[in-house]
């Protein structure tokens, strides 16, 4: 437990040293540790390309996030300005557009948010059985400014999970109020109920506060 509001990190000497962000281990934030992180986006620990990459699962939680990818994200484009920020906040709800869908209807899954502050990139994670339903695409008129890293991923043990991830790059303007966010569209593959849940889902600011939901 510590207090106060300054916290002093030593390293020992000779010993080894990353940057929070630097995922490619070449001793500097860029373009390169974005790229790196868009191909990962969304990898568990217990995927099989997870040991090459943990240095950036920053927050320790399994799974490169909206929080980790932050880290670089604040980097880029001559950064972020140092001034301080109220705390990233808000609720996050999704909803489908039907109860039930028929084979080859399309899903139009509104992600959307409620009291929204200082929302500098965000994350979820949404499980689907690839027998089921089918990634269409995402619509986000609203982030258009941020970027895209939405990663449709298979995972070393079969599961089928989509990674919606938007992201500032540099001082941006970040998202506020009430707002519908993105629209996941999927296919479905057959007559069933639309009964998708969403996990691992963040707010993240550009002081790496995080607001789950």
């Amino acid at each position: 437990f510590g207090s106060g509001h300054e916290l002093y990190i030593f390293r020992q000497p000779d010993s080894e040293y990353c940057v929070p962000g630097d995922i490619n281990l070449d001793g500097k934030l860029d373009e390169n540790d974005l790229t790196s992180y868009m191909n990962y986006t969304g990898l568990r620990k217990d995927d099989g390309d997870f040991d090459y990459v943990s240095k950036g699962d920053l927050n320790g939680n399994g799974l490169l996030d909206a929080y980790d990818i932050m880290a670089v994200a604040v980097a880029l484009n001559d950064g972020v300005s140092p001034g301080k920020i109220a705390p990233v906040a808000g609720e996050v709800s999704i909803k489908a557009d039907k109860v039930q869908y028929n084979a080859g209807d399309i899903a139009s899954i509104t992600i959307s948010g409620k009291g929204l502050q200082s929302v500098n990139g965000l994350s979820l994670a949404l499980p689907y059985n690839a027998q089921n339903w089918e990634y269409v695409g995402v619509e986000a008129p609203v982030l258009a400014g941020m970027y895209n890293m939405t990663y449709d991923r298979l995972h070393t043990n079969g599961d089928k999970v989509l990674y919606p991830t938007f992201v500032n790059l540099g001082e941006k303007r970040n998202i506020k109020g009430d707002t519908a966010l993105m629209v996941v569209k999927m296919k479905s593959k057959k007559k069933q109920k639309f009964t998708l849940k969403h996990t691992d889902g963040m707010l993240v600011d550009k002081q790496q506060n995080v607001a789950k939901f």
